[in-house]
């Protein structure tokens, strides 16, 4: 199996081999969008790819974002709103705006809003406050405490 480090972080590649995306791709996407995504993000996916890990962090490809997740994420959460102990972090109208482009096998949405790209929410499935992070080792340490079990190297299941 393929290992590679992203930030430090050394992941196993159980499903070879790893599809990153060309700069090319990830600037038409953002082109089209009208912003850039979150630094963190962009080395990820042209490093990596999207793909999932075994700390259930599923990072989305530029395309499916605009694709699929965009609307259906703004839909959902214009119909539902569960995280009111947050109003000074993040609003339900600040959500709807916000573009999701990691999840968690957990059902966490992970959203950035374009006017700050490096602040990162998770809305947590079965939570009433929003968390937030600024990069993906961040990310990647708040889930680590709930799989507090979990050695590296870690796995990256890389797809698209």
């Amino acid at each position: 199996m393929d290992s590679v480090k992203f930030q430090g972080i050394s992941f196993r590649v159980t499903n070879p081999p790893l599809r990153p995306l060309s700069i090319q791709a990830l600037s038409a996407v953002e082109d089209h969008l009208g912003f850039l995504f979150p630094e963190d993000y962009r080395q990820f996916v042209t490093t990596l790819g999207p793909g999932i890990t075994n700390l259930s962090i599923q990072i989305f490809s530029p395309q499916r974002i605009v694709d699929i997740f965009l609307s259906e994420v703004r839909e959902r959460l214009s119909d539902c709103w569960f995280w009111d102990n947050s109003p000074n972090v993040l609003t339900q109208a600040q959500a709807v705006e916000c573009v999701p482009f990691f999840d968690s096998n957990l059902g966490d949405d992970i959203l950035f809003h374009p006017s700050d790209p490096n602040r990162w929410f998770i809305l947590g499935h079965e939570e009433e406050e929003v968390v937030v992070v600024q990069s993906f080792q961040e990310l990647f340490d708040f889930y680590l405490k709930i799989y507090d079990d979990l050695q590296p190297p870690y796995e990256f299941d890389s797809y698209e």
